[in-house]
């Protein structure tokens, strides 16, 4: 893990690198509480062509939401660390990313109905001069993002697109932000996440322990047919779980406790296979077995290149071959049996 210090205003913000960061992200930045800040997580994703939906889209995929402002005083150490970041803000506007400020269908304009995302409160004094007044060429703009103004951050709406139909004003992307603390424990889960204090195995930004999320699956592989009996281990199962295997319903599917589930396997397709509950997936959670006398390698018949294709399974199905007669003309074929009694038989 590589840490930096970013100083800002008297503050520092302790900079951890996120796992999911990508290509055009920043490193994610803690406002410590200690330092004066409010214990929130940030990051900073460079994206001249994104919409504002897309981006609030992006901020839910990952747990977290388009930053809000509580104060002057957040939104100029956040212009503070952005103006360290390559394209953090650009253009002689000094223009910067995205927020989760928006106005509400119907409001009156251009000032009317604005709010974040977050349902945090609306701060109208952090509109910069003239603000908000829409496109001068007739493009509404219901959004915000940040600018600097001289080393203060203020607001400026803009359109969904971005600059719409007059160039000019462009945001540098979009800035994520992430608060929540499920476990109640008063750190931001987040931070818990990068640290690995915290699992998060489907990478979604938000602790498996708050929320339904597969541990374990058992036995680890099932005949293709289906009718295995499974056993699901995990946190966060609800009342009445449905639960999948590659995208197949499971049937007799049973919640014994919020960590334990047990269900039917259903017939699917041979190969590593996925398993859901509800809208939590592991994905390869489990191997389905070839069925035994099947035509694997579909080439009509079942023969020894079926046979070479089970052979590389070592589950409960065990296969063995017959040589024909000379002259004969039947294919080989797949015998099954119990793997004990043929391990039991040589």
């Amino acid at each position: 893990m590589k840490t930096a210090v970013v100083r800002a205003f008297g503050l520092f913000a302790s900079v951890v690198v996120a796992g999911v960061a990508s290509a055009q992200s920043s490193q994610s930045f803690e406002w410590k509480a200690s330092e004066g800040g409010n214990g929130h997580w940030y990051r900073f994703v460079s994206d001249l062509s994104i919409t504002w939906s897309a981006s609030a889209s992006q901020a839910n995929a990952q747990g977290a939401y388009l930053a809000d402002l509580e104060s002057q005083f957040e939104a100029n150490w956040l212009i503070s660390y952005l103006a360290t970041i390559p394209g953090g803000l650009i253009n002689a506007n000094r223009d910067g990313p995205f927020l989760g400020g928006f106005q509400a269908s119907g409001a009156a304009e251009p000032s009317g109905g604005w709010g974040w995302t977050s349902g945090r409160v609306w701060l109208p004094a952090l509109w910069s001069g003239g603000e908000p007044n829409n496109d001068a060429c007739g493009w509404p703009e219901n959004y915000a993002h940040l600018v600097n103004s001289n080393g203060v951050g203020q607001l400026n709406d803009i359109t969904n697109v971005g600059y719409g139909g007059c160039p000019g004003r462009v945001p540098s992307g979009y800035l994520l932000e992430w608060s929540a603390d499920c476990n109640r424990d008063g750190i931001v889960d987040y931070g818990q996440i990068l640290r690995g204090e915290l699992e998060d195995l489907n990478g979604n930004g938000i602790p498996d322990s708050c929320e339904t999320s597969i541990s374990s699956v058992l036995p680890p592989s099932v005949p293709a047919q289906g009718g295995s009996t499974l056993t699901i281990r995990g946190s966060g199962f609800p009342a009445n779980p449905i639960v999948r295997v590659a995208g197949v319903p499971a049937t007799n599917v049973v919640r014994e406790s919020a960590t334990r589930i047990t269900a039917t396997s259903p017939a699917v397709l041979p190969g590593m296979a996925s398993v859901s509950v509800n809208d939590f997936t592991l994905a390869d959670g489990i191997y389905i077995r070839p069925e035994c006398g099947s035509d694997l390698d579909q080439n009509g018949v079942v023969d020894g290149g079926d046979m070479s294709i089970l052979l590389m399974d070592w589950g409960q199905c065990y296969a063995t071959v017959a040589s024909p007669e000379a002259g004969d003309s039947t294919p080989f074929m797949l015998q099954e049996q119990s793997a004990v009694a043929a391990h039991r038989s040589r």
